[in-house]
């Protein structure tokens, strides 16, 4: 439909933005940016909203240098004489007063939350203190279980401190007792209290029948259960750090840690007087022990000052604890000596005092634990009860203050209706003007004029330049009526409008069913290529085109087809009572001419176009032929045929390339230069055409 001559300009052609549209044509440049063409907007879609009905307050947009405001009559600028005008004011009155009030009884609601939140907390600690006070407890008697067993395996059941069957009952005890935690370890045995209570009865018949080959077997198995214990019971206080308790509860873990390694350096301990030396991996043991013993022992005490001052004390009012040094230091020695039943029975006896003592500090760290707990809980239900007595008072006074601000401002008056309803008019105008003036113009040279700025002209050495138009809209218009001209037109580009949104690009113009877009002016990021950016889009639009349907045509197709070129060219802002933003230069020129030369359904693009997406990469590009362009000579042309990589279901040029192509070839595009035929098809004239349609359009 388009010829050569509607773009066949002069040298100084320009491409531009104008509220009007802006036009091609011989040194009238191309404009647009801020409509022209069909893109039609319906009032509707700019409609203004009601009337207001006199608002309390009236507030001019910060922007304005001039606050176009007048007072009428009365106090504060409000008409006296309105009854409306009065409602609004006392609304103003009591609005002062119940944002304080309201900021009170939020920030006592979150207060009455937060402690709320607290108190789960803490009732959270406080079962959770409990399991750890069970498995605390269960840890001690299976300590003392063994300590009990090693004793009487070492001495053959010859000497028996305490009723062994006893001291299982009591174990059993505190295994029912306990509260059987979700243990995060793969083992059957700790499953359940069940399981564990049949295995330790197991265990313990084996035992009275010396049925172990010795007392590191006899005692394995607390080994064991008394990690896993532990184990639980530091996962269980690591799990809490809220509160004031998670000092004293790591001493209490630390502390039962602290005996737990001690007696079985105990165990070791008693072999060695007993036998008379310690084979090397139960010296290691001891070793080992007897130091994590020591550690966790003084890591306790780290956590609260008390447990130091108390284990000091223990030190000077054990009778045995010196017994207990010199001793430990002789099997640090490990020197042979012979083996001694009195000095292991006394070292064991030395011990389990020295345990015992170690276990009532425990217990002293426990009650603190609880104490401590307690007394949290007390501060938490006293802070809910003077939150909820401070929220009471707030509700309370409350009305009686709005009551007292309602009486007061009955006198005052509100803004003048037709003050308030010109304001938002003006308000509404200027945004509306902000809109348009940013729909013409690139934002920053919006932002310019906005300011009152002069906008110098731009020099760009390299842009790309987008042409469009719908081959044969000439015939479809002569065919249609001018609404379905216009109902096609603009559903089209509001399609293309919606796909160049997601670009790097801006448009110039739409003058009938021309489109023109520019990418290298004021690019929105830094990095991008302008020449990718306007492929990208050329390979959406006509892709968005491919299943167009014209809506009053269903059976037709849209022919449309495209030209890209890149080069230099030089920008800026035309006029000042209706600004266009303009392109100046022969690769305006250039980029009309490869369009209007090109075929439907394929995007045509000169050589400097190619090698910018050569460079890109990416891009499948196929040659085109030779374009004789006035005052350039002969040039190579190309087909822009698509993109490697997942594409969205397309055409094809055939289904067994290996490159993906979403757009089909054209046989006219094998030869070498234009074909005649093909040449005279597509030279309607641009400004033939515009008379065509209005033509149409009026007869």
């Amino acid at each position: 439909m388009r010829s050569s001559d509607k773009h066949k300009v002069g040298p100084d052609t320009e491409a531009g933005g104008g509220g009007g549209g802006g036009g091609h044509g011989g040194g009238g440049g191309h404009g647009g940016g801020g409509g022209g063409g069909v893109q039609v907007r319906d009032d509707k879609d700019m409609d203004l909203p009601p009337k207001p009905k006199r608002p309390s307050l009236v507030s001019i947009d910060s922007e304005d240098e001039n606050k176009m405001v007048e007072v009428k009559t009365g106090i504060c600028g409000l008409d006296p004489t309105t009854g409306k005008g009065k409602q609004i004011h006392l609304i103003q009155m009591l609005l002062l007063p119940f944002v304080p009030i309201m900021a009170l009884i939020i920030q006592n609601s979150i207060n009455m939350v937060s402690i709320l939140e607290y108190q789960n907390d803490m009732q959270e600690t406080i079962d959770q203190v409990q399991i750890s006070t069970g498995l605390g407890n269960v840890t001690e008697a299976l300590q003392s279980e063994r300590a009990e067993i090693a004793f009487y395996l070492f001495t053959n059941g010859s000497i028996i401190r305490r009723n062994l069957s006893e001291h299982f009952a009591y174990t059993n005890t505190l295994i029912e007792n306990l509260k059987w935690p979700a243990f995060r370890i793969d083992d059957q045995l700790f499953q359940n209290k069940i399981l564990f209570r049949i295995r330790l009865d197991d265990f313990r018949d084996k035992i009275t029948r010396f049925d172990t080959p010795n007392i590191e077997a006899g005692i394995a198995f607390y080994n064991r259960a008394n990690y896993i214990f532990l184990d639980q019971l530091t996962r269980e206080i690591k799990e809490k750090d809220a509160s004031g308790v998670w000092r004293p509860l790591l001493a209490y873990k630390n502390m039962i840690r602290a005996i737990e390694h001690l007696g079985i350096s105990m165990v070791f301990g008693e072999q060695y007087f007993g036998r008379g030396d310690l084979d090397q991996s139960s010296y290691i043991a001891f070793v080992t022990n007897d130091a994590l013993g020591q550690d966790f022992l003084n890591a306790s005490q780290n956590f609260a000052f008390w447990i130091g001052t108390r284990y000091r004390a223990l030190q000077n009012d054990y009778p045995w604890y010196s017994n207990i040094t010199r001793r430990r230091l002789e099997i640090l020695g490990r020197e042979k000596i012979q083996p001694d039943f009195e000095k292991a029975t006394e070292y064991f006896y030395a011990m389990l005092g020295y345990l015992d003592s170690l276990q009532k500090v425990q217990y002293e760290i426990r009650k603190t634990i609880q104490h401590t707990i307690v007394k949290e809980v007390q501060a938490s239900n006293s802070h809910v009860v003077i939150g909820i007595a401070l929220l009471a008072v707030v509700l309370i006074i409350s009305p009686v203050i709005i009551i007292l601000v309602r009486m007061i401002t009955r006198t005052l008056q509100a803004f003048s209706e037709t003050l308030l309803h010109k304001t938002h008019e003006l308000r509404f105008e200027k945004k509306r003007s902000d809109k348009l003036l940013y729909q013409m113009l690139p934002s920053s040279v919006a932002q310019q004029l906005r300011i009152h700025k002069t906008v110098a002209a731009e020099t760009y050495s390299s842009i790309t330049i987008y042409f469009s138009d719908i081959v044969g809209f000439s015939e479809l218009a002569y065919q249609s009526t001018p609404m379905q001209v216009i109902s096609l037109i603009n559903v089209l580009y509001k399609m293309f409008d919606s796909r160049i949104d997601c670009y790097d690009v801006y448009k110039i113009e739409t003058i009938g069913d021309a489109y023109m877009v520019a990418s290298g002016l004021h690019m929105r990021e830094e990095g991008k290529d302008h020449a990718e950016e306007i492929a990208a889009m050329a390979i959406d639009l006509l892709h968005g085109t491919e299943n167009f349907v014209i809506p009053h045509m269903p059976g037709e197709r849209l022919k449309i087809r495209i030209g890209i070129h890149t080069g230099p060219a030089v920008a800026g802002v035309i006029g000042t009572k209706t600004p266009r933003y303009c392109l100046f230069g022969d690769s305006v020129i250039l980029a009309a001419k490869i369009e209007s030369t090109g075929l439907p359904f394929k995007i045509h693009i000169s050589q400097d176009t190619k090698d910018c997406l050569d460079r890109v990469g990416g891009f499948i590009v196929k040659l085109r032929g030779e374009l004789d362009v006035k005052g350039r000579g002969v040039m190579d042309t190309y087909w822009l045929t698509g993109k490697h990589g997942v594409l969205p279901d397309r055409r094809r040029y055939s289904a067994k390339e290996d490159e993906l192509e979403f757009m089909a070839d054209n046989p006219h595009s094998e030869g070498g230069r234009f074909n005649k035929d093909d040449d005279a098809f597509l030279q309607a004239s641009f400004f033939r055409r515009t008379f065509d349609i209005c033509k149409k359009f009026l007869g």
